[in-house]
């Protein structure tokens, strides 16, 4: 059985500012930004970004 491990995922925080510190967590875990910190007004984290997995951040 292949399990495959997902490469893209999109995390979200109520504030920029613990975004900001969520996305410096997971780039010690090779997780790395490709999109810009984007507001949704009414989702429970209005804060998001989308990351990817693997070595450095290709824009």
């Amino acid at each position: 059985m292949i399990t495959k491990r997902p490469t893209k995922k999109i995390i979200g925080a109520k504030t920029r500012e613990k975004l900001q510190k969520q996305i410096k967590a997971e780039a010690k875990s090779h997780w790395y930004q490709i999109s810009e910190i984007k507001f949704f007004e009414y989702e429970a984290r209005p804060y998001q970004v989308l990351m990817k997995f693997g070595k450095g951040a290709v824009k």
